[in-house]
């Protein structure tokens, strides 16, 4: 009787580390999916704040720059993108904010003195206020909502989804 009671617990133990440990690997793996999927405001980007949780695979964003850090934790350093509403003009997202300025050049003249470009930034779970919306200006934020829909086609379809168990954690970590 002890054998059979020894090897269910053991069989039970396993599978409750092999599912936690799944889960953990499945939740950082399909995090861009999960921040694309799950429901938010109209003025917040749930992506803008994953991007300083896992890397970015280039197939995600294939018409961005995609810089991924390569330290633990690792995270997307930046997202960047040049002609994104007129010619020669140059884009920089990170988990912070957007910058764009009129020219690559001017955007790294290296002084934010000198910065002549438009910063935007975000709240730390990617709300955008309607101050910095406005700042923000149509066409970079119909620039932001186009990046945001190509993640959502793009990104890599988890099999067993545990979206419920992401927006629980997204509202823990943002609350």
């Amino acid at each position: 009787m002890k054998l059979k009671t020894w090897f269910w617990t053991l069989l039970s133990l396993i599978l409750i580390v092999g599912a936690f440990s799944y889960g953990a690997n499945n939740l950082g793996k399909y995090n861009f999916y999960y921040a694309t999927h799950m429901q938010h405001p109209e003025d917040q980007y749930p992506f803008i704040p994953a991007l300083g949780m896992t890397n970015m695979p280039k197939s995600y964003l294939p018409n961005y720059k995609i810089l991924n850090g390569s330290k633990k934790p690792l995270s997307v350093i930046s997202v960047e993108k040049g002609n994104v509403i007129k010619h020669g003009d140059y884009l920089m997202l990170t988990r912070n904010g957007i910058s764009y300025a009129f020219s690559k050049a001017q955007f790294f003249k290296g002084s934010q003195i000198d910065y002549d470009g438009i910063t935007i930034d975000f709240s730390e779970d990617g709300h955008l206020s309607s101050s910095e919306k406005k700042k923000m200006g149509q066409n970079l934020y119909s620039t932001l909502n186009n990046m945001q829909d190509e993640l959502k086609r793009n990104s890599d379809r988890p099999l067993i989804n545990l979206q419920w168990i992401y927006n629980w954690y997204f509202n823990w970590l943002n609350s």
